[in-house]
């Protein structure tokens, strides 16, 4: 007795509406079985868009919808495998725009909102399993919003509010539960927020508002590391932020507010545990900071505040549990620069109300501890070297134009300059 087979069995569920709409096509492909897709071009303002929905595999479920003002966009899900979700929509006078979603794998979940947003894209692939993003674009113009996840359980959420022009907004993770949220809010132009993460467990968060020609970049490679980084309440202008970590469990925090302008904040970690924060605010001009850490363990923390302009900050650790403290206030064109090899060294450098000032701590060793405080001065210049363990310095500066220098090497010294 011979028996037939069917080859191939497709069991699909579509629901498609076009009511009152000119010009809209819609294109749906389904192989599997419990694949549901739903499909909406429906208004007398909708016109001249184009709706692609592919599912190949089986209980896929994707939801596309052009709708009140829609025209000349397209949208596309493409889905390869099982329970992967997909939802969109592109309303409110959006035109001339995109949405494409691609998921290949299972129980991926994507959703893509772009609402009154011009000449601009969104992007989503999902390969892997139970990654979940959404990208939301809302008075948008010539911007474009990218996901890119390879793995599983990673969460990415990418969005782009009113006033957003020319600007690019993108998260890339290949791993296992790495989670980016990268915003860019009210009057954001010409500028560029990117989160990459490789491994897993990183944590990252990225937000600009009012920012004009500047960008965000935050590359985490390894596992459990967390990056903060903000550019917000307006006059922020061709300003960067730059964290880079590489190992686990480093913490950077990044923060850039009000009146910053072609300024830079930057950080480096290199192993593990690290922690670095740096602030700059109100009145930055030209300035910089800057923390690189290599080992594990390393706390580094940079202020600017109120008032400093072409100014530079500088902290660079290698070793572990080294601690360095650097403050900046209503300073112009001074440095402070402290430089750690060794471990459990800890440096403090305090600028006050200074111009045309240096500070500088160099400790090659364990356990040195040196203090520079410059207050009210001008021309001043204070250098502290401690090559050995266990030294201590303290260097006040308070008059006009002083210098000091101190040098230690060996265990136990002990040194004070007051001026």
């Amino acid at each position: 007795m011979k028996t037939l087979t069917p080859i191939a069995a497709a069991m699909l569920v579509a629901f498609s509406v076009n009511t009152f709409a000119d010009n809209n096509a819609a294109i749906l492909f389904q192989v599997g079985s419990g694949n549901m897709a739903a499909t909406d071009q429906s208004g007398v303002t909708v016109h001249n868009n184009l709706i692609v929905q592919t599912q190949i595999g089986d209980s896929n479920d994707s939801d596309a919808s052009q709708t009140t003002g829609t025209n000349n966009s397209v949208t596309t899900h493409l889905q390869v495998g099982e329970s992967n979700f997909t939802i969109s929509a592109q309303q409110n006078s959006t035109s001339l725009s995109s949405i494409l979603i691609n998921q290949t794998g299972e129980m991926n979940e994507a959703e893509a909102e772009q609402d009154g947003v011009t000449a601009s894209s969104a992007l989503v692939n999902q390969v892997g399993s139970m990654n979940k993003a959404g990208v939301f674009q809302d008075e948008v113009t010539v911007s474009s919003a990218l996901v890119n996840q390879v793995g599983s359980m990673n969460e990415a959420m990418v969005e782009q509010e009113a006033g957003v022009v020319a600007s690019i907004n993108s998260v890339n993770q290949v791993g296992s539960m790495n989670g980016a949220v990268v915003e860019q809010e009210v009057g954001v132009v010409a500028s560029i927020a990117f989160v990459n993460q490789i491994g897993s467990m990183n944590g990252a968060n990225v937000f600009q508002e009012e920012v004009t020609a500047s960008s965000i970049f935050v590359n985490q490679v390894g596992s459990m590391n967390q990056a903060d980084a903000m550019q917000v309440e307006g006059g922020v202008v061709a300003s960067i932020i730059l964290v880079n970590q590489v190992g686990s469990m480093n913490v950077a925090e990044v923060d850039q507010r009000a009146g910053v302008f072609a300024s830079i904040g930057s950080v480096n970690q290199v192993g593990s545990m690290n922690l670095a924060e740096v602030f700059q605010q109100d009145g930055m001009i030209t300035s910089s900071a800057f923390v690189n850490q290599v080992g594990s363990m390393n706390e580094a923390e940079v202020a600017q505040e109120v008032g400093v302009v072409a100014s530079i900050a500088s902290v660079n650790q290698v070793g572990s549990m080294n601690d360095a403290d650097v403050f900046q206030e209503e300073v112009t064109v001074s440095s402070a620069l402290i430089n750690q090899v060794g471990s459990m060294n800890n440096a403090d450098v305090s600028q006050e109300e200074v111009t045309a000032s240096i500070a500088l701590v160099n400790q090659v060793g364990a356990m040195n501890d040196a203090t520079i405080m410059q207050t009210d001065a001008a021309l001043s210049f204070a250098s502290t070297t401690q090559i050995g363990s266990n030294n201590m310095h303290t260097t006040t500066q308070t008059g006009v134009g002083q210098t000091a220098i101190a040098v230690q090497i060996g265990i136990g010294n002990m040194g004070t300059i007051v001026q």
